[in-house]
């Protein structure tokens, strides 16, 4: 039985190399045959770089609000005391809304008027407290001021929603 399959094997070796040659099936282009996917691979490439550039542009253009947020974030970091941080995170809401709107419509703000101001130009509103220490905090003690952090936290999210 052995032999006999041996002996089959070799027949069939035999008969492969009796075959004529084997010809390969040529080789699949990949690239596109025709204009259109040309012109539509065009149009992506094209839609492509268009958001890339608006993406860039909005980066800039929001490079302000990263400073800023990014400046309050240090100030609390530092050794400094409560009414100069308040003094300090006011001073920040004040250049960014500088930057936004006219300076005629914002250099004036104060007091009441100011948290108005940053009230109606964006979703985050001030709590009751954080406008007791918008306007007041240059005239209390040190001792009274005592939520600084929270008026940090809403000052950056008016400044990342300000409108």
């Amino acid at each position: 039985m052995l032999t006999q399959d041996l002996n089959t094997v070799s027949d069939s070796t035999q008969l492969a190399q009796q075959v004529l040659d084997f010809i390969p099936p040529e080789k699949v282009d990949m690239t596109p045959q025709g204009i259109g996917w040309w012109i539509i691979g065009g149009i992506l490439l094209v839609g492509i770089l268009v958001l890339l550039i608006r993406f860039y542009i909005t980066f800039l253009k929001n490079t302000y609000r990263r400073t800023a947020s990014h400046q309050i974030d240090e100030m609390l970091a530092k050794e400094e005391t409560n009414n100069q941080k308040v003094y300090f995170i006011n001073q920040i809401l004040k250049r960014v809304a500088l930057t936004t709107y006219s300076r005629n419509e914002v250099a004036s703000l104060q007091g009441n008027d100011w948290v108005k101001f940053l009230n109606n130009h964006s979703k985050t509103q001030f709590t009751p407290q954080d406008t007791e220490l918008i306007i007041n905090a240059p005239y209390m003690k040190h001792e009274q001021i005592n939520n600084v952090e929270s008026l940090a936290e809403t000052a950056k999210k008016w400044i990342k929603n300000h409108v």
